[in-house]
């Protein structure tokens, strides 16, 4: 756990959560690919949702120690899903790693188009809760080495982990990747309901200040790397300048000439090279 103060207390009940109950892990499915294997997955919720649906990525030979790194992908439909960082994932299983690929509630495009503003929040709050049990699940693997968990996230991913790290120091080192400062900036992009308005605006904004990654990042107690796009229309320069600017020591910034998708093949390699180090 981090953080100090009254604020950082009250973060810390908000994502509690039952770390005692079973994991529940049920193998689905899996595919040896040469030296790696990709096992389908599904585990159990903390936040009663359905069963998480997951990619679990480990070296096919060897007892360890590995590392681990946790996936959490962006919200792009009809490429919202697990998958997205699958070749990332077995490239790192030949470097001695092994991944956790995990659905979220903006994998399933209709599910997210029919949340409502309402409950954003509260989503929120157990979309985070269900990101700590998926390390839970990681560092449950064979092998795994505790002292070497990482973060990626991307869009949504990069949000929510700052919301984790705030509160769990367990993935060392979080990668976060086009992540906007506040999650109000997107879910007010609309919703089945609409959007608040007049006082509920307000009322929304306030509550959602609870866990905006802007607000919460300087809790961590983790080391961060930061990638944003120069023509990224959806995070503006001043976002991603203010949650690098949030967030504690030690951090890097890298920025690259692309729109949200962040799909160069140079960045990629630099979180490669950065998460090896």
């Amino acid at each position: 756990m981090s953080g100090a103060g009254p604020a950082a207390a009250q973060l810390d009940q908000l994502l509690a959560y039952d770390s005692a109950k079973p994991l529940d892990v049920k193998v689905v499915g899996g595919e040896p690919k040469g030296d790696v294997r990709v096992e389908d997955i599904t585990f159990s919720s903390v936040a009663g949702e359905p069963p998480i649906q997951a990619y679990l990525v480990r070296p096919a030979s060897g007892s360890g120690p590995f590392a681990g790194v946790l996936f959490v992908h962006w919200f792009a439909p009809p490429e919202s899903s697990r998958a997205q960082f699958l070749s990332e994932a077995e490239a790192l299983a030949r470097r001695g790693a092994v991944s956790l690929l995990v659905s979220t509630f903006w994998s399933d495009e209709k599910r997210y188009m029919s949340r409502k503003w309402e409950t954003d929040f509260q989503n929120s709050v157990n979309q985070a809760k269900d990101l700590r049990r998926a390390l839970d699940v990681l560092l449950a693997q064979p092998g795994v080495d505790p002292q070497r968990i990482g973060y990626v996230g991307h869009d949504y991913g990069a949000m929510f982990g700052a919301v984790v790290a705030a509160v769990d120091a367990r993935a060392k080192a979080h990668v976060h990747i086009a992540g906007t400062a506040r999650f109000s900036d997107w879910y007010l992009f609309g919703s089945s309901t609409g959007v608040p308005k007049g006082d509920a605006l307000k009322a929304f904004k306030e509550q959602m200040g609870r866990i905006e990654p802007v607000n919460v990042i300087g809790k961590a107690k983790n080391a961060f790397f930061f990638q944003f796009g120069e023509a990224d229309h959806y995070t503006p320069r001043k976002d991603f300048i203010d949650v690098y600017m949030a967030a504690p020591e030690p951090k890097r910034i890298a920025t690259y000439p692309s729109q949200h998708e962040m799909q160069e093949g140079i960045i990629r390699f630099d979180r490669t090279v950065w998460l090896c180090e």
